[in-house]
């Protein structure tokens, strides 16, 4: 299972992305494991528990990043997506694609404790570059159906 990326794994290019009127807005991407709910009876507060545990981690762990200084500048207009993939095995693989990305894409992936269960992954605030879309895809992420 990969690890998450540190702040000093990331290019630097990656950290100098500033906002202008033609770029995308930031957003962050929170992805769920949708068989905890479906196979393994969670319920819904718990998994919203887990997303919050993951959305927090990777913003205290890429707090020196511009992107996430803008996101959190603007509390107001912050914009998160839900997806769903099918289980760990994905979830592992979507790590993987992010941590191999180049430069590496920063994410947390939380594990539920005492069980050591990988539950989610929370991308840090990003403008939907494609290598994103295309690590998303090949997890088989889509929204998340309720």
């Amino acid at each position: 299972m990969s690890r998450p990326i540190s702040t000093q794994e990331v290019a630097p290019a990656a950290d100098t992305v500033l906002a202008s009127p033609q770029s995308a807005p930031l957003v962050m991407q929170i992805v769920v494991r949708r068989d905890l709910m479906d196979v393994e009876k969670w319920g819904v507060g718990p998994l919203i528990a887990q997303g919050a545990h993951a959305a927090t981690a990777v913003l205290y762990e890429t707090r020196e990043l511009a992107n996430t200084q803008l996101y959190l500048a603007d509390l107001h207009n912050m914009r998160k997506v839900v997806l769903q993939t099918p289980d760990a095995d994905s979830l592992a693989k979507l790590s993987a694609l992010l941590s191999n990305a180049t430069p590496a894409i920063p994410h947390h992936m939380w594990l539920e404790q005492p069980e050591n269960t990988p539950t989610c992954i929370a991308l840090a605030p990003n403008r939907r570059e494609s290598t994103i879309k295309k690590a998303l895809d090949k997890a088989k992420c889509r929204l998340w159906q309720g």
